[in-house]
C-alpha cells in the first residue's frame, strides 16, 4: 500500500487538477498562437446536465437532525435541521465524493472519500487511504473503518484514520463496490466487486475468500436483526440471500429491474436500489417486490438512520428520504442546490448523425444521459435497459442512426434499435473488462469494440460483431497466429475508416497504435507511442490523427497509417481526452480540434502544424470526450469532468 506521504502527493496533484477544472486556469502553453479572425464571440457554454450523481451513502443523525450528502462534483452538502435546508461544505478540497460515513456517536466526525472532518465539515484533513466507492464503520468501535481503494482492494484503519494498512490479501486489485460488516461479529466482513463476485473475511480483513453469488455484486447487507442472514444485489438477476452467515447464497427474488445496486433493511422491509427502476420494497425477505414510487432512476446508494428513515442517492434525480412512518412518500433533499449543479463526471459524448440536437453523454456513476434539444433539457437515458453505472464509449451507426451501441463497465455492450429509447445487453469477454469504445463500419454495419482491463487485470482485447450486436467474437490476433493466441490489446479508442472498407485502427494506451487492413482479422503495430484515440480525416483516408496517452500530443499520418509524425506545436504536453480526442471539420479538413485532460480544447487551422487554445467559457478544462455534430460540423460538443459544453465554431 502507498505510504501516507505518497498518497498526500497524489491528493495534492488531484486537488491541483480539480482547481484547474473548477476555475478554468489556462496553462502557460495555452497562450500560444492567438485565435484568428472569425473566432471572436464563439464562447463555450455549459449545456448541462444537472444535478450530480449521489453515489455515496447519505449519513443521517436523527437525534441532532444532521444530514450529509456526498455527490459527484458537488462535494458534500450538510443540513442541521432534518433536511429543511442544506449548505455546501466549501472547505472540502475535493468535489468528487464517492463514499461517506459518519460516526453514529458524534455527527461532527465524518469521512468523505479520502478526507476526514472532526468539526462537522468546517475543516478537513486528507487521509492516506480511501477515495473508493465504499466505506463502512465498525458499529462497535468507530475508530475501525474499512474503505475501498480507488485503484482496487480495501484499506483499514483502527485509529480513526490516523494510519491505514492494506486489508486486501485475497482480493487482489479488483474494484470493490460495496462493503458490509456483521454487527454481531464485526470481524466478519463482506465485499462486492465488479466482475470477480463477492468475498468474505472472518478476521477483520486480514484475509479474504470468494463466495459464490454473481460475477458482479454491487450491493451487500448483513441483516441488522440476524447476523446469519446476508443479502447481495446482483448484476441482472435480482437479490441473493444467505442464511448461513454468508457461506452460501441462493437467489430469492428480483425487483422489476434485476440490477440491484444497493440494499438495506428498515423494520421488516427490504429496500433495493435498482439500475433504472428506482427503489423497490419487499416485505417477505426478498421473494416478492413492488416499486416504492420514487422516480425511475439509478438508485446508486441506500442508507437507513436510527429511526428507520431510508435515504436514497440517485444518478440524475438527486437525493431522497422516505421518513420512518406509515404511508410516507419519498421527499427530495437539497434539490435547490443539486438541480443547478452541472457536476456530472463525464466520459464520452456522441452526436446523432441525422440530428445534431440528439446527443448521448456517458458518465461515471451517472449512467447514460440524453438530450434531444441540443442540451436545453436532459433525461436519464438508461431507464429502459441500459443498466450500467458507468457506461463508456457510445456510437451511432453512421448509416442508420436508429442503431446505437454503448460500452459497459461490467463486460459486453448495450444495443438499441430505436435511437436509444430502449436498450438490450449483450455480454462477451471477462466481466472485469470495460468496453471503452465502439466504432461502426460505414459499409457493412460491423461493430468494433475496444476493451480495457480493470485495475491491472489482463485485458481481453478487441471484439467484433457482424450481426448488429447480437453476438461478438474476439479479433486481436497477429498475422499467422494460432486461433487461440491473442495480442491482449487494451485501450480506449477504435475507428473504422469511413472510406476504406476493411481498414480499422486501434489505440492502445501502453502499446501504441495498431492497424488492421483485413476488417480486424489481423493487426500490425504502426506506432509505438501510447495512444488514446484515433481519427481518420473524413475527406482523405490517407490522413490519420492519433491522440496520445502521454505528453506527446498529436500524431499525424499522411500515408494511410503506415507512419506517424508528431504535431504538437502549441500543445501543453499532457494526455489527450479519453474519447474522440481529435475532431476534423469535414467541410474544411485544415480545421482540427484537440481535447486534453487538464488544458481544455485546442484548434489548428493548418491541419495540425500549429495549435492554439479556444477555452473562453470552458470552466472545466478536464476534457474526457469530444464530438463534432456530423450533420452540423459547426457545432462542437465536449464532455468534461463536470458537464457537457457546446460551442458554435466559425468555419
Amino acid at each position: 500500500m502507498k505510504s501516507a506521504t505518497s498518497k498526500l502527493v497524489v491528493f495534492a496533484k488531484f486537488i491541483a487538477l480539480a482547481s484547474v477544472a473548477l476555475f478554468g486556469v489556462d496553462s502557460p502553453s495555452a497562450k500560444v498562437n492567438p485565435p484568428n479572425a472569425g473566432q471572436a464571440g464563439f464562447r463555450w457554454r455549459s449545456v448541462g446536465p444537472s444535478p450530480p450523481a449521489i453515489p455515496g451513502a447519505i449519513a443521517s443523525d436523527a437525534a441532532s437532525h444532521t444530514i450529509y450528502i456526498g455527490s459527484i462534483g458537488g462535494g458534500v452538502l450538510k443540513s442541521t435541521n432534518g433536511g429543511a435546508t442544506f449548505n455546501a461544505l466549501s472547505s472540502l478540497p475535493a468535489p468528487i465524493v464517492s463514499s461517506l460515513v459518519m460516526d453514529p456517536g458524534n455527527p461532527n466526525v465524518v469521512y468523505a472519500g479520502g478526507f476526514k472532518t472532526n468539526d462537522g465539515g468546517m475543516t478537513w484533513a486528507a487521509q492516506s487511504a480511501g477515495g473508493g466507492l465504499a466505506m463502512v464503520m465498525d458499529p462497535t468501535n468507530s475508530n475501525i473503518i474499512y474503505s475501498s481503494e480507488l485503484f482496487g482492494g480495501v484499506s483499514k484503519t483502527i485509529d480513526g484514520g490516523e494510519t491505514w494498512r492494506s486489508a486486501s490479501h485475497g482480493l487482489g486489485p479488483t474494484q470493490i463496490f460495496s462493503i458490509a460488516i456483521n454487527p454481531f461479529n464485526p470481524s466478519v466482513i463482506f465485499a462486492g466487486s465488479t466482475g470477480d463476485g463477492a468475498f468474505k473475511s472472518i478476521d477483520g480483513g486480514k484475509s479474504w475468500h470468494s463466495v459464490s453469488v454473481d460475477s458482479t455484486v454491487y450491493g451487500l447487507m448483513v441483516d441488522p436483526d440476524d447476523g446469519n442472514i446476508v443479502y447481495a444485489g446482483s448484476n441482472g438477476d435480482g437479490v441473493y440471500k444467505s442464511i448461513d452467515g454468508g457461506n452460501s447464497f441462493a437467489r430469492v427474488g428480483s425487483p422489476a429491474v434485476g440490477v440491484v445496486l444497493s440494499i438495506v433493511k428498515s423494520g421488516d422491509n427490504l429496500y433495493a436500489g435498482t439500475a433504472g427502476g428506482g427503489v423497490s420494497v419487499s416485505d417477505d425477505g426478498g421473494v416478492t417486490w413492488k416499486n416504492t414510487g420514487m422516480p425511475r432512476s439509478m438508485a446508486l446508494m441506500l442508507s437507513v438512520d436510527s429511526e428507520g428513515s431510508v435515504y436514497a442517492g440517485t444518478n440524475f434525480h438527486g437525493a431522497f428520504v422516505l421518513p420512518a412512518r406509515k404511508h410516507s412518500k419519498w421527499r427530495r433533499l437539497a434539490w435547490e442546490q443539486l438541480k443547478t449543479c452541472s457536476c456530472q463526471e463525464g466520459h464520452a459524448v456522441a452526436v446523432d448523425p441525422a440530428d445534431s440536437n440528439h446527443v448521448f453523454f456517458t458518465t461515471n456513476d451517472g449512467g447514460i444521459l440524453v438530450t434531444e434539444d441540443g442540451g436545453t433539457t436532459w433525461a436519464d437515458g438508461g431507464t429502459n435497459g441500459l443498466v450500467a453505472r458507468s457506461p463508456r464509449g457510445v456510437a451511432f451507426d453512421p448509416q442508420d442512426s436508429r442503431r446505437v451501441y454503448a460500452g459497459s463497465d461490467a463486460g459486453g455492450v448495450f444495443k438499441s434499435e430505436d435511437h436509444g429509447r430502449h436498450w438490450q445487453r449483450r455480454r462477451f469477454g471477462r466481466n472485469t473488462n470495460y468496453s471503452t469504445a465502439v466504432s461502426v463500419d460505414s459499409f457493412d454495419h460491423s461493430i468494433y469494440v475496444a476493451t480495457i482491463g480493470n485495475l491491472g487485470i489482463p485485458t481481453n482485447g478487441i471484439w467484433k460483431s457482424t450481426d448488429f450486436g447480437e453476438t461478438f467474437h474476439r479479433i486481436d490476433r497477429a498475422p499467422y497466429a494460432p486461433p487461440d493466441h491473442f495480442l491482449n490489446l487494451g485501450g480506449r479508442g477504435i475507428t473504422a475508416d469511413p472510406h476504406r472498407h476493411g481498414t480499422v485502427y486501434f489505440a492502445d494506451r501502453d502499446r501504441g497504435t495498431w492497424r488492421s487492413q483485413d476488417a480486424g482479422a489481423t493487426w500490425h503495430k504502426v506506432d509505438a507511442t501510447g495512444a488514446i484515440s484515433v481519427t481518420v480525416d473524413p475527406t482523405d483516408s490517407n490522413i490519420v490523427y492519433v491522440g496520445t496517452s502521454d505528453a506527446t500530443g498529436v500524431l499525424k499520418s499522411v500515408d494511410g497509417g503506415a507512419t506517424f509524425i508528431t504535431k504538437n506545436a502549441g500543445l501543453p504536453g499532457i494526455p489527450s481526452s479519453r474519447t474522440g480526442s481529435i475532431q476534423v471539420n469535414p467541410e474544411n479538413s485544415n480545421v482540427i480540434y484537440f481535447g486534453t485532460q487538464g488544458a481544455g480544447i485546442f484548434r489548428s487551422n493548418n491541419a495540425g502544424e500549429t495549435w492554439y487554445a479556444i477555452n473562453p467559457g470552458l470552466t472545466n478544462l478536464d476534457v474526457s470526450g469530444l464530438a463534432l455534430a456530423p450533420g452540423s460540423p459547426n457545432s462542437l460538443y465536449v464532455a468534461t469532468f463536470s458537464s457537457v459544453f457546446k460551442k458554435r465554431i466559425a468555419p
